[in-house]
């Protein structure tokens, strides 16, 4: 099938001469175009007609500030002054400055801004209207010396880590600048230059650590451990508690320098130590104790003291009458003390890293055992939620009484076993042949008490199907 179609007919295109377009051109309206210009921008500024000045002319007048002031070096500071005293009151130029002014400090870009905008700042910065403003105080930070300490600083008072910061200033700011990048290096080294740090900054300290590189935590930790005083430490165990569960086991331990790993060591026995100190406070002002049991009290507090950096873990097991009276005045790893018919007495065990250290307090027997640390100790006494008197006699250990002269024997026998004092401790003195021999005889029926006490509690592991030693 064929279709024919015809051809669409066009309109004749108009001829138009030159002189009818030269004619036509000049029936139309005269045009003015404004020519943007520094000169313009100032006038209006000086007669108070700034808010008159269009976008395209602050652009222009930024743009070539530098040029303008080459030419006018008697007049370059005042005007640029003036620029910022509009700024106060207007976001958008206030915005425009800023945003170049990062870039001016903190990318290298001097041909974004003229020198004499940038040095004209604090006219801007000073006023009461916008210095508490954070891209204000970040652009301080930048003019520093030490930008990234000062960036540090900023981001400490705001309580934001590095990601928080940047979320918060992305519309303000350049936030590629690598400052931004690199002062989360210098979080830590601002951190120890806090005399007397409270819990939030600990907290923001510790949020900052959180979202550090594997090696950037690192270097932070370690500078940290190296440089903050062990008062610090014992006044914020949230630290020391991160430091612990971040840094104590695992490969993250053999990372550390050696100083490092010591001063971890410490903090970490002065926390506990530091619950262990309180719990005797405690027991001593709460209960009623004989004075015999008052002094042994202190006298074993003062004892441990020596070994304070050495605690690694501590457990606290109180019974039910010690509960009532301290009630929930210590936090950490405390339990109820299962009553099983043992003279009441308050149990602590220390972690000395290869030896498990039970203290009884109280009560006949009122030892010392030492454990080997292997995973069914472990189990059993930092494990199991309910541990009573004889259920911790029946695991056996060496013991050591708490007699007269106990104090001069104590550290030999523990430094057998490889814990060791505190550096600086005092020795022990050496007692007198009377001395020993009294010594002596109050072993020999404290032994048999120690045997009977044993044997108490093996009876009660054996009808309650208990593990035994």
């Amino acid at each position: 099938m064929n279709s024919q179609f015809s051809i669409p007919s066009l309109p004749e295109t108009p001829q138009c001469s030159p002189n009818q377009l030269i004619q036509l051109a000049s029936k139309l309206p005269d045009a003015t175009i404004s020519i943007p210009s520094v000169d313009k921008v100032l006038e209006a500024i000086e007669q108070g007609k700034a808010d008159r000045v269009s976008k395209l002319d602050w652009v222009y007048c930024i743009h070539a500030k530098a040029q303008w002031d080459q030419q006018n070096l008697d007049r370059s500071g005042k005007t640029s002054a003036a620029i910022w005293k509009v700024a106060i009151s207007n976001l958008w130029l206030q915005h425009q400055l800023l945003w170049r002014l990062a870039l001016y400090y903190g990318d290298q870009q001097k041909q974004v801004l003229a020198q004499s905008l940038a040095e004209s700042f604090d006219i801007f910065a000073n006023s009461d209207l916008v210095s508490h403003l954070l891209p204000v105080q970040i652009i301080r930070a930048l003019r520093s010396t030490q930008a990234g300490i000062e960036l540090a600083k900023v981001a400490c008072e705001q309580r934001i880590n590095r990601t928080e910061l940047l979320n918060k200033i992305r519309e303000d700011l350049p936030i590629w600048i690598p400052f931004f990048s690199q002062f989360i290096e210098e979080i830590t080294p601002y951190f120890t230059t806090i005399r007397s740090p409270h819990q939030q900054q600990v907290i923001w300290l510790l949020s900052c650590l959180d979202e550090m590189s594997d090696s950037q935590q690192i270097n932070a930790v370690n500078h940290l451990l190296t440089n903050v005083s062990n008062n610090i430490a014992t006044n914020h165990s949230l630290l020391v508690d991160w430091l612990r569960n971040n840094y104590r086991n695992g490969e993250n331990w053999y990372k550390l320098s050696d100083p490092a790993r010591q001063k971890l060591r410490e903090w970490i026995g002065g926390i506990n130590y530091g619950d262990f100190q309180k719990l005797v406070n405690l027991i001593l002002n709460r209960l009623d104790l004989q004075d015999f049991e008052s002094n042994q009290l202190r006298r074993r507090r003062d004892f441990w003291a020596n070994y304070s950096n050495r605690f690694e873990r501590l457990r606290i097991l109180l019974p039910k009458t010690s509960q009532i009276a301290i009630g929930y005045q210590i936090q950490g790893d405390i339990d109820l003390l299962e009553d099983d018919g043992s003279d009441p007495t308050e149990v602590c065990i220390f972690d000395f890293g290869e030896w498990f250290v039970v203290e009884f307090f109280r009560g006949r027997g009122s030892e010392t055992r030492l454990f080997p640390k292997n995973s069914r100790n472990e189990q059993i006494l930092f494990g199991e939620s309910t541990l009573s008197v004889k259920r911790i006699r029946c695991l056996g250990g060496d013991k050591h009484d708490h007699l007269f002269l106990w104090q001069e024997f104590s550290p030999t026998w523990l430094k057998n076993h490889g814990i060791l004092p505190n550096l600086n401790t005092q020795p022990s003195r050496n007692p007198t042949v009377d001395k020993l021999q009294q010594r002596e005889h109050k072993l020999e029926s404290w032994q048999r008490e120690i045997e009977r006490l044993e044997r108490e509690a093996k009876s009660y592991c054996n009808k309650n199907c208990f593990l035994i030693d």
